[in-house]
């Protein structure tokens, strides 16, 4: 009977070993299974990594394994030739894939956008002495974008045609994006579109200029990237899916809230960079105009099945804009006042500009401030349920306003 017993522990063992795989962590018995991972080398992507550092990912029983590629385009190939499992990328390159025939999903929302050049972390730079000095002055200027047909094209062109320039007029050109900075100086183009940290170092080692911030031309807080795989893979492993869902979301919100330990990720020089906001949520009806934006630009042929590409289980919602000064409070929805909010899943950026006072917002379930005596950007992923909750002056209770949660 003991005998019998031990073989079908040895058995149980055995098999639980070739169905999950991986190699078994040093910090406990249990055993890993590798998710291989295709990114992209900038600072946008450094939420997975502050994750893997953190144990979010090996708690839910994932190790990674990544490679860095140079475009999101490229990051679509490769899965569908099985290069990977999960791949970072824009979702204009998810949109392309999914017309073209990879049936290919989101698994979860990563970054969004600034609300101006001022405080956007992916822009259009120019030398510091160059004659463009606004975004009318691109027309008939080369710029380059890290992939012809992908974000930049698509952001871009949209950007220009809202300010009133022929969209068609610039010649984009193909560069990465380590290449771009040498490219500018030696003048083989007039402009570049790159994210951090490449517009940081423009700035500050280059003298360059931000002649235009598209993604905030388009809309505040537009939405960029996320984390996607193939259907095929998703369906194969329903659970390991959903569990790197839930580790990249806790990465992104721990990365939002502790912005010196991204800084810390970069190479020596560049931690002074402009972080994107990343957020869980996705606001699906700014994708539904960037797959609009993709079509009439060229970029694809026909809408994407946008249900199919960003599934329910990516967390829907919008991005909230807070600020408080001396003598004001607002809350803004696509920089409009907002009063009233359907219940869910928000991503509210608050700026604090005063030295004596902070943002207070409480109601059901939440009990958020900004500090008093400092100032800067916080950032807070709520859910906000059926209620009344009031956002006001921490100094001055009477400064405040009510926002209905229906």
């Amino acid at each position: 009977m003991r005998r019998r017993l031990f073989v079908a522990t040895i058995l149980a063992a055995l098999a639980a070993t070739l169905l999950f795989g991986g190699s078994a962590s040093s910090s406990s018995d249990r055993t890993l299974v590798t998710i291989n991972v295709r990114s992209l080398n900038i600072a946008n992507a450094l939420p997975l990594d502050l994750g893997i550092q953190k144990g979010f990912f090996s708690k839910r029983g994932i190790e990674i394994q990544q490679k860095k590629l140079q475009s999101g385009n490229d990051v679509v190939l490769a899965l569908a030739n099985h290069d990977g499992d999960i791949g970072y990328l824009g979702y204009v390159p998810a949109m392309i894939g999914r017309v073209q025939g990879i049936k290919f999903q989101m698994i979860s929302a990563s970054e969004v956008e600034g609300t101006s050049a001022d405080d956007n972390w992916q822009n259009i730079m120019v030398k510091g002495n160059s004659s463009i000095r606004t975004p009318q002055d691109l027309a008939g200027k080369s710029i380059a974008v890290n992939a012809l047909k992908g974000v930049g094209e698509v952001m871009i062109k949209a950007a220009l045609k809202k300010v009133g320039v022929d969209p068609n007029s610039p010649k984009l050109v193909a560069i990465g994006f380590g290449a771009m900075r040498s490219a500018l100086n030696n003048g083989q183009i007039d402009a570049f579109w790159a994210p951090e940290p490449f517009v940081s170092q423009a700035l500050n080692i280059d003298g360059d200029r931000i002649v235009m911030a598209p993604g905030p031309v388009l809309g505040k807080f537009w939405p960029i990237g996320g984390y996607g795989a193939l259907d095929s893979w998703v369906k194969s492993n329903p659970q390991l899916a959903t569990q790197f869902h839930d580790a990249i979301n806790e990465s992104l919100t721990y990365a939002q809230a502790h912005p010196d330990e991204i800084r810390a990720l970069l190479p020596a020089g560049t931690q002074n960079v402009r972080l994107p906001i990343w957020s869980p949520v996705v606001d699906r009806d700014k994708l539904v105009q960037l797959a609009k934006y993709a079509k009439e630009f060229g970029v694809i042929d026909s809408l994407p099945n946008l249900a199919a590409l960003v599934p329910s289980s990516v967390t829907g919602g919008k991005v909230l804009q807070g600020t408080i000064g001396n003598v004001f409070i607002t809350l803004r929805l696509d920089g409009k006042a907002v009063r009233s909010l359907p219940h869910g899943k928000y991503t509210i950026v608050v700026q604090d500009n005063s030295k004596t006072t902070g943002f207070k917002l409480s109601g059901r379930g939440v009990a958020k401030q900004t500090s008093v005596k400092g100032t800067g950007r916080s950032t807070w992923t709520l859910t906000l349920k059926k209620g009344k909750y009031v956002y006001s002056s921490i100094s001055n209770p009477r400064r405040k306003s009510t926002l209905s949660i229906t």
